[in-house]
């Protein structure tokens, strides 16, 4: 039997070596940490008088905030939000 030609070789084929996957612990973890909510800021005491400073949540109610950005109000609670002109 007659053997088919053999093909010549192409370039040589380059070895990828595989990264190896890090431990847990030599992970990097993230740095920053969730802040508590700085209650204070939400209400302004003027003599005996304690006031609100943002808006309250029309669906949500009384102790609910509005979250302000720059066109719009939004409730992160029920998803309302209002949009700004």
């Amino acid at each position: 039997m007659a053997r088919p030609p053999e093909k010549e070789a192409a370039a040589p084929v380059k070895e990828e070596k595989k990264k190896e996957k890090k431990s847990q612990k030599e992970r990097p973890k993230s740095k920053k940490k969730h802040k508590k909510v700085q209650v204070w800021k939400l209400y302004k005491i003027e003599g005996e008088k304690v006031t609100r400073k943002n808006e309250e949540c029309p669906r949500c109610g009384a102790g609910i905030f509005l979250a302000r950005y720059k066109n719009r109000k939004y409730c992160g609670r029920c998803f309302y939000s209002e949009m700004e002109k």
